[in-house]
């Protein structure tokens, strides 16, 4: 007797081992959610190239799914390795398995996360709107130009949105996307960074918003550390008052699809040339973050009207004259 109850132990432990192994390849797992309870939303990204296996640990990871294995052999088993697309996913735990690898797999479902970061411009967000099959390239930018935006900070006639649609990350449905409701997210998002003491504070300067985003847009693009913006800032502001030209290489290389300038190019009559044309290019050179338009805003005055940026190191370096900004630039570009 004591025999057979040992065996029957011993049994069920066997039992609860081997159901506990298979679990992973049930098909109600399909139908399983890793916390039903759980409505939070999680930004899940899938890098361009990555396998389907590291996507399913990636997943497990951060507890969006109850097993690797059961991702990776519906995946396998109906061919969609292939379709896995890259970007950055808005899911959630109580979300079964079936909805997560339909949201992975199908282009226009779920909600996507987009990160516009610091500094891009309109083509940049078009070729990445493009690039995660979200619209045909070129859609975003005629949009920016035709779509019509009412919004008190815009200029009366304004030819660009460059420098208005605020760096961010925004949560678009796929299904019903549209560049021009991206747009409106954007634009309304700096509406509220811009605040009511900003705008006045800008007015107090005797600068226009237009000429705080384009001066922001430039600092975005020729300075990397957050404590010398103002400063830099500062100096822009001094030369544009005292009727001396900026010589911002950047107002150009906006112009320019492969990023480089050649002689021609620095001799060119472009509106955008600031080394030849004083005053301000005609339009912002990138979308600004927060500490640029701060930056812009909230200039720091000194004795330099001088600096560059050293390629390697981001360091802004300082010059108060001609003379010394030249050996500068010889030891540090």
């Amino acid at each position: 007797m004591e025999k057979r109850l040992i065996q029957f132990i011993l049994f069920c432990i066997l039992a609860v081992v081997f159901f506990t192994l298979l679990r992973p390849f049930w098909k109600l797992d399909l139908n399983e959610a890793a916390n039903p309870k759980d409505e939070s939303k999680i930004v899940f990204e899938i890098e361009k190239g990555e396998s389907g296996s590291q996507i399913a640990k990636n997943l497990k990871k951060q507890d969006l799914i109850v097993s690797k294995e059961s991702f990776i052999r519906t995946i396998k088993k109906e061919d969609l390795d292939q379709n896995l697309r890259f970007g950055r996913f808005v899911l959630s735990p109580n979300m079964t398995l079936r909805e997560i690898i339909t949201i992975l797999t199908t282009a226009g479902t779920g909600e996507l996360a987009f990160t516009e970061p610091e500094g891009w411009t309109i083509d940049d967000i078009d070729a990445r709107l493009t690039e995660l099959g979200l619209i045909e390239s070129g859609d975003f930018k005629k949009c920016t130009l035709s779509c019509e935006f009412d919004y008190d900070f815009l200029p009366e006639n304004s030819i660009s949105l460059e420098g208005y649609l605020f760096p961010d990350t925004y949560f678009i449905d796929s299904e019903t996307f549209s560049s021009e409701s991206l747009i409106n997210q954007m634009l309304q998002n700096f509406d509220r960074k811009l605040t009511e003491q900003m705008r006045k504070d800008i007015e107090s300067s005797g600068r226009t918003i237009q000429e705080v985003v384009i001066v922001a847009s430039m600092l975005e693009k020729e300075v990397r550390t957050e404590d010398d913006i103002p400063f830099v800032a500062g100096i822009i502001w001094k030369r544009l008052d005292n009727d001396w030209t900026l010589g911002i290489d950047a107002t150009l290389l906006y112009t320019k699809e492969d990023n480089t300038l050649t002689a021609e190019d620095l001799a060119s009559d472009s509106s955008y040339n600031t080394r030849i044309n004083k005053g301000l290019p005609p339009t912002a050179i990138s979308n600004p973050g927060l500490a640029s338009l701060e930056g812009a805003i909230y200039p720091e005055d000194s004795r330099y009207w001088f600096y560059l940026t050293d390629i390697d190191t981001g360091e802004v370096i300082y010059a108060e004259t001609n003379e010394e900004h030249e050996k500068n630039k010889s030891k540090h570009l």
